[in-house]
């Protein structure tokens, strides 16, 4: 057999939060925008205006601790890209559009500094497919490797018309993406035990495959799409036995 050479590790989906201060949070949103608290050495939270949302430690801003993990893990590159959290897609499209070109290009800056070990991914105003095209063209332009996107804006699933638009876009111009579930259904059933995201969040994922089949979505797509769902697919694969 030929030898191939050494094995090479990635790890395509990991998460990156800026520095961001609480005046930039107001671009998106002035009373609940999203920024970085950085609270005691190595440690900080994640805010929503005056809200504390998620207490995270430094290797979600920090490069060089983030490469540090990655060595202790055996990985060898590192897919990133901004949390869901900063996606804006319920803001109008021209303020999503500025916040995501500032948050793509503080993605850029964080990777910049190990760029053997560290690759970003592009985000965009997902909520207007023309921006959303625009935006993720140039991000490839600028040195992402890709694009994540929510898997889906409001009510409009990725099989919407304009979400396969922005998905043939990406086959056309060979700019990878990534789904990721965000915003979940709140429930008081799985406000307790992070059920939302045990339990929720999977399901967001099989629900937006399931749209994409059932709609015929998928046969519109070109073969050339290279396109990638969160967490294994969520909870897709095991109930596959039930779709059939």
């Amino acid at each position: 057999m030929k030898d191939r050479g050494p094995s090479v590790t990635i790890d395509i989906h990991s998460h990156f939060f800026p520095i961001l201060s609480s005046a930039q949070s107001k671009i998106l949103d002035p009373n609940k925008g999203p920024w970085l608290d950085v609270r005691s050495k190595g440690y900080g939270m994640i805010m929503t205006g005056n809200k504390e949302y998620r207490p995270v430690r430094d290797s979600l801003w920090c490069p060089e601790r983030r490469v540090e993990e990655l060595d202790q893990n055996g990985v060898d590159i590192q897919i990133v890209c901004a949390t869901p959290l900063l996606f804006g897609y319920s803001k109008p499209p021209r303020v999503t559009r500025d916040w995501a070109q500032l948050i793509n290009d503080l993605t850029l800056e964080h990777c910049a500094n190990v760029p053997s070990r560290l690759r970003p991914l592009a985000q965009v105003p997902l909520q207007d497919v023309e921006m959303a095209c625009a935006t993720a063209s140039q991000a490839k332009e600028d040195g992402h490797v890709g694009v994540q996107i929510g898997n889906h804006v409001g009510d409009r699933d990725l099989d919407h018309p304009h979400l396969v638009e922005f998905l043939i876009h990406c086959a056309n111009e060979e700019i990878p993406v990534l789904v990721h579930p965000w915003d979940m259904t709140e429930s008081k059933r799985t406000s307790r035990y992070m059920l939302q995201w045990l339990v929720d969040m999977p399901a967001e994922t099989q629900l937006s495959i399931l749209a994409l089949i059932l709609s015929g979505a998928f046969e519109k797509l070109p073969r050339m799409l290279k396109i990638c769902f969160a967490h294994g697919g969520g909870s897709f694969a095991y109930l596959l036995g039930r779709l059939d």
